[in-house]
């Protein structure tokens, strides 16, 4: 379904039916044919939903009605609102913004570089893996310091960092997001 994909490992039967009736029929296909893995080279995971939902619900005001359901290689979580609407929720920026109200688009659009442009900062990313080195599935590029310390966002501030931790302490020095 998505071009270009990594496969790790199959998303979990009990995952398919938990959200199936909750989600595109899309992000349904992406479940059962790729599977957890990532794509657009590295830079998106698709993730578990019930790996990053307590932390989402506890750190973003919008997290009951989201599905969590992609990871960027930023630490930024990608969310279903809704049923429909897909947002990303910038933990180290504590922003969101609304990237589209249709996943079909999403797919379609995924590879178009004013896209990705649009949304996420590939040209950023290419620059640190070219640093650092390709990052594992459990693992994103966290400012140190933390931009919400002082941290400036340059290349030369970024780590390879477990993403549940890094966004564990992130959410723990700033609140979440959304929380005004």
């Amino acid at each position: 379904m998505l071009d270009n994909f990594v496969k790790l490992t199959n998303m979990p039967e009990t995952v398919i039916k938990k959200y199936g009736s909750q989600v595109p029929i899309e992000l349904r296909r992406i479940w059962e044919e790729d599977g957890l893995g990532t794509f657009v080279d590295g830079y998106l995971k698709v993730i578990n939903p019930d790996d990053y939902s307590a932390l989402v619900k506890s750190t973003y005001f919008r997290g009951d009605m989201s599905i969590p359901i992609f990871v960027t290689a930023f630490g930024d979580v990608i969310t279903l609102e809704e049923g429909k609407y897909l947002r990303i929720v910038k933990y180290s920026e504590g922003d969101f913004v609304t990237i589209l109200a249709n996943i079909a688009y999403f797919i379609q659009d995924i590879l178009d570089e004013d896209f990705l442009n649009d949304y996420f900062d590939i040209p950023f990313y290419q620059k640190a893996v070219q640093k650092y080195g390709d990052l594992t599935y459990q693992q994103c590029f966290g400012f140190v310091p933390l931009l919400a310390l002082g941290g400036t966002k340059s290349v030369d501030n970024l780590e390879k960092v477990n993403i549940s931790e890094h966004l564990s302490i992130l959410t723990q020095l700033t609140g979440g997001v959304g929380f005004d």
